[in-house]
């Protein structure tokens, strides 16, 4: 039985997904669907990577987005997903992420290494991620990105094993109440 990993680069997923359709909320998304829906494998682990979010004495913006956070993990936990979480640093007012991109990295070299999946689903469009993908591919691991239809990366589709791209439609049928 073939194992597979899936991962969601958090925020990339957000903004790609809210830049093909800005009126969606993705605090109930149907996260677990969306992997049912890219494999057919059996045997799949899922991780949410995303910068935790603080709140901030006297920030009205930082409450309200640690709240809806807090919605989305309490969401994530209810489909038995695994989240990490990396950290965001507030500079002159505005929230920067840290930590995530390494932390996905890692834990795609260390899976392909430590034999811990077969076939590995990068839901993320970030470039930088390429030479854990290459290392992956070398531990003889397929590799599939998966991208939004209104904002693919050529170079993860060039570097990776092969891809899937998701349309609107199928992003809507996993929001509750569409």
């Amino acid at each position: 039985m073939r194992k597979a990993l899936i991962q969601f680069d958090g925020s990339n997923f957000y903004n790609k997904a809210k830049k093909m359709l800005p009126q969606i909320h993705l605090t109930h998304f149907d996260y677990s669907g969306l992997a049912k829906l890219i494999t057919k494998e059996k045997h799949i682990d899922i991780t949410y990577y995303v910068g935790e979010i603080r709140q901030y004495p006297n920030n009205k913006k930082s409450k309200i987005l640690y709240s809806n956070q807090q919605k989305l993990f309490t969401n994530l936990r209810k489909q038995n997903i695994t989240i990490k979480l990396g950290y965001l640093l507030m500079s002159s007012g505005v929230f920067h992420e840290k930590g995530v991109d390494v932390q996905i990295a890692v834990d795609i070299v260390r899976g392909a290494i430590k034999n811990e999946y077969d076939i590995f689903y990068l839901i993320s469009s970030d470039t930088d991620l390429i030479p854990a993908i290459q290392t992956a591919k070398e531990e003889e691991k397929k590799v599939v990105y998966v991208g939004f239809e209104n904002s693919i990366s050529r170079a993860l589709i060039k570097n990776c094993s092969s891809h899937v791209i998701l349309k609107k439609k199928q992003i809507l049928q996993l929001i509750p109440n569409n």
